[in-house]
This record gives structure tokens, C-alpha cells and sequence, in this order.
């Protein structure tokens, strides 16, 4: 009886012990305000394309403006809480907005969702921290679809995280830089041999969003012309809510 009363003892100790470290959810740092959904939440951002015409052989640089507005709230087809965001373009502030496309955005507990042009993209993982890895676009065909194959692979990582980052227009003193892909195919420095590159790399500010975006991806097939083909996008967060 007496070992049975010291077993019971230990056993309680040990739940105690247990339960006293579990940590509410709610209560863990998992870095979820790097990309706040709130409805009503809008980026106005700066962007510059680069456009490599391998046809007329040349290369041409537009400017013009973004705006990214959180519109709505829904349950997707999942039943999880989403949230839809309207893209307005326009060439500079002389202009007014156009509507460019809707995209969404969806948390979980454990990752940031993005849908775009039907791609789903897994933006951030939680808890954000240093030197995390995952595979962003693992929900894209990319294997079997030649017009995605440049997305396969892609391995996301937690390059910097709480660090300050400057976009060229706005100091932000709480962001986490991801590097998505740099990756260089062939031969770039002979004009006779086949070459690609594939660049990508975000910015998120905390309680703000996305603050920068560079993307590259162009490819040189010395048979159809001495030029590469595609296109480099960067984009700066000016102005927000």
C-alpha cells in the first residue's frame, strides 16, 4: 500500500512538472505579424521591370506602381480562414488605380499560404526563425508542366531574421529576408553555349508585410538569337497602412 501511495505520488510530480511547461499557443513568438492580415491592410509599392526581348534584341525598363489592399474575409474549400487581396496598378500617381488581379493568403499554425495566378505558394513557415529550410513550392506541378519547370526545387530559407532592412525607400527596423532560388544553368560567359538564371529573394517587415521582392529568371539559346529571354521584377514598399 505504502509503494502504491509513493508511485501515485511520483506520477502526480511528473504531470505537474509536465503541465507547468506547456506553453499556450497564443502566447508563442511565432512571427506571424511578418505578414498581418488585416482587412482593410494596404502596401503601396514602387516597381521596376526589366524585360530581355531575345526577338528585337533588346532590353527595356518600365516603371510603375502597385497597391496590394487585404478586401475580404473567407473560408477556402478547406474550411480555413483566407483572405483575398486586390492588386491595383497604375504608371505613377498622375494616374488612378486599375485592378490588376486578386490573389490569397491564407495562415495556418504552422505556415503563410499565397495563391497566385492559381499557384499556390508556401510564403513562410512558423515559428520564423534563423536558417530555417522548407520547399515553398512543393504544391506547384513545376515536374510536369514545361512552362513551370523554372519553379521546381526552389529551396526557401530563413537567411535573416529581427534584423533592420532598407528597400531604397523605406527603413524598416524588424524584418526576415527569405531566400527562395539562385540558381545559374550553362554557361553565361560564353555566347555560343546555352545559359539560364533564376533568382529570388523576399523581404517581410514586421506588423507590415512584404517590403521588397527581387525576382529574376531569363534564359540565352545561342540558336534562336544571341540574346537572353525574360525578365527581372523588383519590387519597394513606399507607403502603407
Amino acid at each position: 500500500m505504502k509503494q502504491s501511495i509513493i508511485a501515485f505520488s511520483v506520477l502526480t510530480l511528473l504531470l505537474f512538472s509536465c503541465k507547468k511547461e506547456i506553453i499556450p499557443a497564443d502566447e508563442v513568438e511565432l512571427g506571424k505579424d511578418y505578414y498581418p492580415l488585416t482587412t482593410g491592410h494596404f502596401i503601396d509599392y514602387a516597381v521596376d521591370s526589366i524585360v530581355y526581348n531575345d526577338f528585337n534584341q533588346t532590353t527595356d525598363t518600365f516603371k510603375l506602381e502597385f497597391k496590394d489592399e487585404i478586401e475580404d474575409q473567407f473560408l477556402d474549400n478547406e474550411g480555413r480562414t483566407s483572405y483575398s487581396i486586390q492588386r491595383y496598378y497604375r504608371q505613377d500617381s498622375t494616374y488612378l488605380w486599375d485592378e490588376n488581379q486578386t490573389y490569397y493568403a491564407t495562415t495556418t499554425s504552422f505556415k503563410l499560404e499565397v495563391v497566385e495566378n492559381n499557384l499556390r505558394f508556401i510564403k513562410l513557415v512558423f515559428p520564423v526563425k534563423l536558417n530555417t529550410r522548407w520547399y515553398g513550392n512543393t504544391y506547384i506541378p513545376a515536374s510536369s508542366n514545361s512552362d513551370l519547370q523554372w519553379l521546381d526545387g526552389w529551396d526557401y530559407k530563413y537567411l535573416k531574421v529581427s534584423e533592420p532592412f532598407n528597400n531604397g525607400k523605406i527603413e524598416f527596423a524588424n524584418t526576415v529576408t527569405v531566400t527562395q532560388v539562385d540558381n545559374t544553368e550553362g554557361a553565361p560567359d560564353d555566347p555560343n553555349q546555352f545559359s539560364a538564371h533564376t533568382f529570388s529573394k523576399e523581404v517581410y517587415a514586421k506588423n507590415v508585410g512584404l517590403v521588397y521582392r527581387e525576382l529574376t529568371r531569363w534564359v540565352y539559346q545561342p540558336t534562336v538569337a544571341k540574346y537572353k529571354k525574360g525578365f527581372t521584377l523588383i519590387m519597394r514598399a513606399k507607403n502603407y497602412n
